[in-house]
């Protein structure tokens, strides 16, 4: 039985003590971002994989210890910690073809529209993968940014492929960096020239090959709809049945003290008190264009007519005149949804229209949101309050006394 060196002892310590140090950083910081608990466990698989190798009667190499992924994992958190409102880590997400079904994005920030990736490998290892010198069968870092690229065009982030950004935390050389930069990667980290143990003609060969037209991004534009390519530059806004229904509601025009016969009246009524819904849609509607489908608008108009009061169709006619009708669209990725509890088909029918137009919905429906996530398909929304017609309830509801008014 072996015995572990003093020296390399100390070096377990050290790479314990920097788990630790690592997970109670993560722990205090980023304990809302989604995705951080996963983060968590794996630097505590690490910790016990390094204890246990303190307690193994084997003899213990170096090599054992550099082969912890602690670094990758400090790599990782440290883009959190310099990132603009980082919302996930290790968020998967899947390739519709390609021998790859789904990549695992490390931090994505910015609200979505950055996806960011972290390389701890050094400069010359990542070279030599590069020009097919590793016999493990490992995927390039090209092969890589390939992936992220293709997958970013089939998740956009209101309508625009998220930028993918790759951190090299040991540098990386200046003929891939070219390459990456070539096909659209941002390069974060020290780029510099490596020393090949090869010959001077090898190295050269790959120089000129990376400045000829680059094969390696396919061509995958054609998964988005080219009309969502210009969110920013549209100024309209989508409006669902949901929204139309909050902004005409009796309750978000001045009808909340009332104490209503059903208790999900009185949740949004205190809801309303708290936060007027009204004020907020005015503010968000002012500089765009309104737009919804002509299902949503005509199921709208039909609730309106059934249980909508005076005063609620009135708000109504006047909301009409500003609104933008389109055709319904039920094809493209939002169409292909399956249905679930949350996804109907009407739903998904007014969902699928606006994301074919490219344009940010308004709703109160984030059930469908979150179903629609769960299968992959991240919709752009602005999300609101639920508010329900209640003009016709007030004759049965109680004035709400107000301390002011006593």
């Amino acid at each position: 039985m072996g015995t572990i060196d003093p020296e390399l002892r100390n070096l377990l310590s050290l790479k314990v003590k920097e788990g630790e140090d690592l997970l109670q950083k993560v722990h205090s910081q980023f304990s809302s971002v989604d995705g951080c608990q996963k983060l968590e466990r794996r630097i505590r698989s690490e910790i016990k994989f390094l204890l246990k190798l303190l307690e193994v009667q084997i003899e213990v190499k170096k090599e054992h210890i550099l082969s912890s992924n602690l670094s990758s994992l400090a790599a990782v958190t440290g883009i959190l910690q310099k990132t603009d409102n980082p919302v996930s880590v290790f968020k998967p997400f899947s390739l519709q073809d390609g021998p790859v079904q789904r990549i695992e994005v490390d931090v994505v920030s910015n609200g979505g529209a950055v996806w960011h990736k972290a390389i701890a490998r050094k400069a010359e290892a990542l070279d030599d993968i590069s020009k097919g010198r590793s016999s493990c069968g490992q995927k390039s870092v090209i092969d890589q940014a390939v992936a992220y690229l293709r997958c970013s065009q089939l998740h956009p982030h209101l309508f625009t492929p998220p930028q993918v950004v790759f951190h090299f935390f040991n540098s990386i050389s200046f003929t891939i960096a070219k390459r990456l930069e070539k096909i659209g990667v941002k390069i974060e980290g020290e780029i510099r020239p490596i020393q090949s143990s090869f010959s001077e003609s090898d190295d050269s060969d790959d120089e000129e090959e990376s400045d000829q037209d680059d094969p390696y991004l396919p061509d995958v534009t054609d998964s988005i709809p080219m009309s969502s390519m210009s969110i920013l530059q549209t100024g309209q806004l989508f409006l669902d049945i949901t929204c139309m229904v909050a902004y005409v509601s009796s309750m978000t025009n001045g009808g909340a003290n009332f104490i209503f016969p059903r208790n999900i009246y009185n949740q949004q009524a205190q809801w309303e008190r708290l936060s007027a819904a009204k004020p907020k849609l005015d503010a968000l509607f002012r500089g765009h264009q309104l737009v919804t489908c002509r299902q949503a608008l005509d199921d709208f108009q039909t609730l309106v007519n059934r249980m909508g009061g005076p005063g609620e169709k009135e708000r109504t006619a006047k909301l009409v005149k500003r609104l933008c009708v389109v055709d319904d669209s039920i094809d493209g990725r939002v169409g292909k949804l399956q249905l679930t509890s949350n996804i109907k088909p009407r739903s998904r029918l007014i969902f699928s229209t606006a994301d074919q137009l490219g344009i940010v919905i308004v709703t109160a429906n984030t059930g469908f949101v979150r179903s629609a996530a769960s299968q992959g398909i991240e919709i752009a929304h602005h999300a609101h309050e639920p508010r329900v017609l209640t003009e016709q309830q007030e004759v049965f509801s109680s004035p709400l006394v107000l301390e002011s008014d006593q």
